[in-house]
């Protein structure tokens, strides 16, 4: 086929896509939508007209500039055409098929790039830990950058990434974290007594949203975000997670230079919120000069707090600058925004599917209170390790549905990570989670979903398997949710915590059940495995369990 003729076959696919939109969105007007629904209807259609067209311009520019994207040595078998429209259009069952057809190290066309996908422990093990040195994050393809998260932790490389885990490391150390854990119970609290007061429906995933975001807000803002200007911050901080959302609905396949309607008040909402974070920023700077000190420091001030120690002693060191700042705390905010939302919604989901392991959880959680000093008394961050089946169901969560599917890197130089294997300089290495902690080898009965597999006693210690889930790369190097290696989440504690707390306030206060005649939530894959919607059935839990 000519290229010219690719190309007209991808306008003609795009076309016919954007023409079933359109159609749909034509028979929801005539339908009696209201003027605010004919609108996203709208701005639904030129979107999707938009992903379309960028789609097709990249596949003929791809196809002009080389007929066929050249595979250097010993680049694994794969597939022989571009898989990234079948990647984009259902991950998982595309992992699955790839995986199934060429084994644990498959050599992908991705978008014009060269990109290995590998999906054992040894060759993840070779990338995230024992090679790591030999890769970067710039120039992953599948994960682009956002102005919203800009140069943090996620994204940077090299020495500046080095200094900004240094120099953030004190801040989500295990006594920083438990400081944090008040919020975790308030917000969590405001949950189950008001929102899901009432017996009803509710889309899980939508308050989780909220919920969350409140969380990590109040954990790097502190007082700035509950005081009197909390409307302008907390404003600002909700448009560009509203849109930020939208973009990774899509993939993010629309680059946020492209004038589309949700891209225009998304980056008016970026605005917005770096004019709070600086202000801000430069209103503590102002009282750490004058000597004025929070009681209770939030996350903005431990990292304003810290020098970087490799720089010398006193007025050698120095800290972040104002634009390190804004970047570091607006890509804590996005993981850890994010993930735990999607982590809690899926580990309802699957407990609703499940009544008893609620009703588990919500006796583990009165058989503990009863033991605490204060009778009645709520959890608290002391609490956390002391919970252990709801730490499983967590873990568990986790393990058969981790928001973080698939882990990016991108080769810095050649490096040969088994004799089948050879990746050369600037190839994308994908590493999947999702199949290897799914995966029979390593797992009994992968699919299932079985909170008690780690509550028995572990091989690797005095403890049980729970202690060991996130150390390293977990059991038999096949768990890491949070990633693994050097660059391992640092807000690993901070999502657990939260995570576990949340969970068991849930449990112990509300019911949870899938409506009658649904099924289970189905996983949206995208840039993380999040759900399309989670809608349960959420009610007050009686006084007694049973």
């Amino acid at each position: 086929m000519s290229t010219a003729t690719r190309g007209g076959a991808r306008v003609a696919r795009a076309g016919r896509c954007s023409g079933r939109r359109a159609r749909a969105s034509g028979r929801a007007r005539r339908s009696g939508a209201t003027k605010a629904g004919e609108d996203d209807a709208l701005r639904g259609t030129l979107d999707a007209v938009a992903v379309a067209t960028l789609r097709a311009l990249g596949g003929v520019a791809r196809d002009v500039a080389g007929n066929a994207n050249v595979k250097p040595a010993r680049f694994p078998r794969g597939p022989r055409e571009d898989v990234a429209l079948e990647l984009v259009y259902d991950p998982l069952k595309f992992l699955e098929r790839a995986r199934e057809a060429h084994g644990d190290a498959v050599g992908l066309t991705l978008a014009g790039e060269n990109v290995v996908l590998v999906s054992s422990p040894a060759l993840a093990r070779a990338v995230l830990v024992d090679r790591s040195e030999c890769f970067q994050k710039d120039g992953t393809a599948f994960f682009p950058g956002s102005s919203l998260a800009g140069n943090g932790l996620l994204v940077s490389d090299g020495e500046t990434w080095a200094r900004q885990r240094r120099l953030s490391n004190p801040a989500f150390r295990k006594a920083a974290v438990e400081t944090y854990a008040r919020c975790m119970i308030e917000v969590g609290e405001r949950l189950v007594n008001k929102t899901w007061s009432r017996r009803g429906r509710r889309d899980v995933y939508a308050d989780f949203n909220d919920a969350t975001l409140e969380i990590v807000a109040s954990a790097l803002f502190g007082a700035d975000v509950v005081g009197a200007r909390a409307s302008k911050i907390n404003g600002a901080i909700k448009d560009s997670f509203e849109f930020f959302g939208r973009r990774a609905a899509t993939g993010m396949i629309i680059p946020e230079w492209a004038p589309t309607f949700d891209n225009v008040r998304y980056n008016d909402a970026v605005k917005r919120l770096d004019e709070e974070v600086y202000s801000i920023i430069a209103k503590r700077r102002r009282a750490m000069a004058s000597g004025e000190q929070n009681n209770e420091l939030d996350l903005l001030d431990r990292l304003l707090l810290e020098k970087d120690e490799n720089e010398g002693d006193g007025n050698d060191a120095t800290g972040m600058s104002d634009k390190a700042l804004r970047d570091e705390l607006m890509t804590l905010m996005v993981a850890g925004q994010e993930t735990s939302a999607i982590l809690l919604s899926w580990a309802c989901a699957l407990i609703a599917e499940r009544p008893y392991v609620g009703d588990k959880i919500a006796t583990e959680v009165r058989q503990h209170l009863k033991t605490k000093e204060n009778a009645g008394s709520s959890l608290d961050a002391s609490d956390f390790s002391k919970l252990p089946y709801t730490e499983a169901c967590i873990l568990e969560t986790l393990r058969i549905r981790p928001p973080a599917y698939m882990v990016g890197r991108c080769a810095a130089r050649d490096v040969e990570l088994r004799s089948d294997v050879f990746i050369t300089k600037g190839t994308t290495v994908l590493i999947a989670p999702y199949l290897i902690q799914r995966d029979s080898q390593y797992w009994n009965d992968p699919k299932a979903f079985k909170p008690e597999r780690w509550l028995v006693k572990s091989p690797y210690s005095e403890g049980t398997l729970a202690r060991d889930a996130l150390k390293n790369l977990g059991p038999n190097d096949a768990y890491f949710p949070f990633g693994g290696g050097p660059r391992v989440c640092i807000g690993t504690g901070f999502a657990m915590m939260e995570s576990v707390l949340l969970l068991a306030l849930i449990c112990n206060a509300c019911e949870l059940r899938l409506p009658p005649g649904s099924s289970a939530p189905k996983p949206k894959a995208l840039i993380t495995l999040r759900p399309d919607e989670i809608k349960l059935d959420v009610g007050p839990r009686p006084r007694s369990v049973f």
